[in-house]
């Protein structure tokens, strides 16, 4: 692998994993601050705004992550010495695609062949996005719980269940 190669792959592996971090920023303090009034949408309709088709409060959201990125492309594609954005938000992109699958599809259950994805990581970004969407608390994350909620807990809330959990979390 050439260096220019192995920067950009860094970049885009360092996006991917930034990602995780800005998400939970941007969710704890920005969706579960200021902009609550908004985020709420989504913890009361996830499932109905979406079996309707019909866009909710929430969905600002993601339409402002997506102008980010397409400016930080248009930067790094066409200033001078920025160039480094574009491997760096190609990451940013595909983490995206990533937390909309896993967010959406599995833990949602809108994609129909997606929500029979039934593995132990699956089942433990579920309970803990239940979780979150029940107490309006941790964990603000998506692909790594675990970091801000005991893994203990998600396990014991498994045992207690004895079954897997539905894909839509609970409206409050």
């Amino acid at each position: 692998m050439s260096g220019a190669l192995a920067v950009d792959f860094t970049l885009v592996i360092a996006g991917f994993i930034g990602m995780e971090a800005v998400t939970y920023v941007v969710h704890r303090f920005v969706m579960h601050g200021p902009l609550e009034s908004l985020h709420r949408s989504h913890h009361r309709n996830a499932a109905a705004a979406f079996a309707d088709k019909r866009p909710e409060p929430n969905d600002v959201f993601p339409a402002a992550f997506s102008l980010v990125v397409l400016a930080a492309l248009w930067v790094g594609f066409n200033l001078s010495g920025f160039a480094w954005l574009v491997p760096l938000f190609v990451g940013v992109t595909v983490y995206g695609i990533v937390y909309t699958a896993i967010h959406d599809g599995i833990i949602h259950g809108r994609v129909a062949w997606m929500k029979r994805i039934d593995t132990r990581w699956t089942r433990s970004l579920t309970l803990a996005h239940r979780a979150h969407h029940r107490a309006n608390s941790e964990p603000y994350g998506m692909l790594l719980p675990s970091l801000t909620m005991h893994e203990r807990s998600v396990r014991n809330q498994v045992a207690r269940s004895g079954s897997r959990p539905s894909q839509v979390p609970v409206d409050q």
